[in-house]
Formats: C-alpha cells, structure tokens, sequence
C-alpha cells in the first residue's frame, strides 16, 4: 500500500525534523523556568530571546518586537481587540469604528466582531470578484473615528494575496490614527516579501502552519506603533503584553522550522507555484470541468493553496473517497468546528450552492514531488468515477 499523501497543509503541517529535533533538546535541557534567578532559569531566558532573534530574522521582521503567544487566534486577539481597545480613545467622543477584510479568518472576524459588545462599530471591507481586498474598497471607509483596519495577507480557503502594504499605505494617509492588523498565518514561509515590507503595526504568525510544534505562536509589533492592551494579566511576562510561563521549547522549534522555511523558499522561490501548476493540470485531466477558485495571476496567489470546485462531486463523499486511497486534503478552512454548514468566504464570492457544496482545499508543503501530485490527481479521477459524476461530454 502506498504511504498516505498529505495536502492539508494549510490546516497544520507536520513537524520539521529539524525542529522537533530542537523542541526535544530545549524540553530536556533547558526546562527550567525562564523568570527562575538561577542559572537554569538564566540558560532558558537566553535560549527563548535566541528564538525570538531567530523568528525576527526568518520573517524578516527588523524594526518588529516578537511577542510569544499560544496560537494564531491569540495573536489575532491581541493584535485587534488590544490595539482597538488602546486607540479608542483617539477619536473620542465619536465612535470608535473597527474595518476588517469580508473575508477573514473567523480568528480575526470574530475577534473584531466581538468588539461591538463593548460600544465599536465593527465594518466589514468587501473583497472583489477574485476573493482580495483592494485600496479602492478600503479607502471610501476609512475616516477620522477608524481606530483599526485587519486584512488577512493571505485567504486560507483560496489562497488569495492582499495588496498589504498598499492597503497600509491608504490607510497612513487617509485614516494616519488608526492601526493595521494583519494576519499572516497563511503567509509565514510560504512567501517571499518580508513581515516589514507590510509596514504594518501588528502581525500574527503561528508554529504549526510552517512545521513547528502546535501551542507556540506569536504577535509581531512594529516598534515606535501603539501597543496593545493585554487581554489577560498576571506575571507581567513578554513586556507586560502576554502574562504566563513562556514556551521555551516551541519558540526554539519555531524560530527552526521559520529559519528552514526560508532557506528553503531563497534556494527554490517557485517551490509552491511551480508544484501547485502540476496539481492543477492533475486535477484538470481528472475533472475538465472543474472551477478554480480565487485569482488565476500567480503573483496573487500564495502558491501553497488551491481551492477547487468539482461540479456533480458532493465534497465531502470526495474527500472521504480520496482518504480511502490515501490522500488527504482539506474542504474549506479547518479551523471551522465540524458540522458548520456554508464557507462564508464562498458565500461572499458568490459562488451558487451547488458549486459552494463541492468545493476541496488542497494544500502544499512545497516538497511535493511530481509522482506525488500526479498520484493525486489520479486519486480524483478514481473518486470521481466511483460516485459516478461524468466528465462534461464524456461518459
């Protein structure tokens, strides 16, 4: 039997060797508490500010502090709820309004949404035919009482590029008292422009999207931009910002596993475009008729993400009939709880239920080879053939 086939990458990606390796070595030397006096305590302190130097320069993140977190959807929090709530005040007496890109990670949706609660008026920046957030939507939103804009760099169920930096440019000019947030957990190591060419003012990246171990993220804040109120309190760790024994062995593991993301992405650029290419044209000779989703430019893309939509194919009977012959890939984003019905990013592209209901993410670790993503598309067609859904003009 062949090994299974893992395209699911942008729901978690396994853990690098190399990083593993480094998460084992710091949990069995370097245990010690990093706050401890002792020398212990003072060896772990050291091997967690190696990590959060190593992060910076991997993102490529100069003129950027690194705050440890747990996850992608804390960093989120921080970044969105903890700005806002800190620049509130700039507008006053107006209300304070929050913008975040209609197609959002719910991490980041909800986090903003949440603020209504508490007297914001949260908006939503609406994306265009090819699910990306432009300056020209932005820009007739952005006024005087906006305290903060979020826009995800990169769409996890399509795959979609955001103009960040264009989209922080407008808002500098047009609304200079508010804050940007971005999330890039779909981008770290998977692109090639830096955390700083965004110039924005916070940035989420998380571990596990990039091979690194899972209860280890962190919060990027541009020096010299507004901090953050802190979403809980207690030791004062991480400057105040994220109280709570730090995870020295997942820092380590992560700040390797970024290091080796982009090494490998400096000595192969094209390594997820050139391989999602293959896929395509696999996919395509299984199913002629299939729809791509999100932009068709490669240089709007993050070439690690190919949504499809198999018309005639229910997704999720595909998925399960690819999983029987070792193939995982994901339907939607799977940081949804199971049984959540319509993608709500499908649902603003519009796309007509039939299609919204046979949509499959495949996801790239960019170390694909061509057998591999040939098998896949041969895996498709075997699917596609057991639940009898025909080929257009074909039988």
């Amino acid at each position: 039997m062949e090994p299974v086939l893992y395209l699911d990458h942008a729901a978690t990606t396994p853990v690098l060797p190399e990083a593993l390796e480094e998460f084992v070595r710091v949990c069995r030397e370097l245990y010690a508490n990093p706050s401890s006096l002792h020398g212990a305590g003072a060896a772990a302190a050291r091997r967690l500010e190696e990590a959060r130097a190593e992060l910076r320069r991997a993102a490529g993140a100069e003129g950027y502090r690194v705050v440890w977190t747990a996850t992608g959807t804390e960093s989120n929090h921080l970044g969105i709820q903890g700005l806002a709530r800190r620049l509130r005040g700039r507008v006053r007496p107006r209300t304070p309004r929050v913008l975040a890109g209609a197609l959002e990670h719910p991490a980041a949706l909800e986090a903003a949404r949440a603020l209504e609660a508490e007297g914001f008026r949260v908006e939503t920046v609406p994306a265009d035919r090819e699910g990306r957030i432009l300056p020209e939507a932005l820009e007739p939103l952005l006024d005087g009482d906006v305290v903060l804009v979020a826009v995800q760099w990169v769409n996890n169920e399509l795959g979609s590029l955001h103009p960040v930096a264009a989209l922080v440019e407008r808002v500098r000019r047009r609304a200079p008292q508010a804050a940007f947030h971005v999330d890039a957990v779909q981008a770290l190591g998977k692109i090639r422009p830096t955390v700083a060419s965004t110039g924005a003012d916070s940035v989420a990246v998380a571990a596990h999207k990039i091979g690194g171990v899972r209860g280890c993220a962190a919060l990027f804040l541009r020096e010299g931009g507004p901090e953050p109120r802190p979403l809980f309190r207690g030791g004062g760790h991480e400057g105040g910002l994220r109280s709570g024994t730090e995870n020295v062995a997942g820092a380590a593991a992560f700040a390797r596993a970024a290091r080796l993301r982009r090494e490998a992405l400096e000595s192969e650029p094209e390594r997820f475009l050139r391989r999602r290419r293959l896929l395509l044209e696999a996919l395509r000779r299984a199913h002629p008729g299939l729809r791509v989703l999100g932009p068709e430019a490669e240089d709007r893309i993050q070439g690690g993400i190919l949504s499809c939509a198999f018309p005639g194919a229910p997704a999720e009977p595909l998925l399960h009939h690819l999983e029987s012959q070792g193939v995982l890939v994901g339907s939607g984003s799977a940081c949804h709880r199971h049984g959540a019905s319509d993608s709500p990013v499908l649902v603003a592209l519009g796309l007509p239920r039939e299609l919204r209901s046979s949509v499959l993410r495949f996801s790239l670790s960019g170390s694909e080879t061509e057998a591999e993503l040939r098998r896949a598309g041969e895996a498709v067609a075997r699917a596609l053939r057991e639940l009898r859904v025909a080929a257009p003009g074909g039988g």
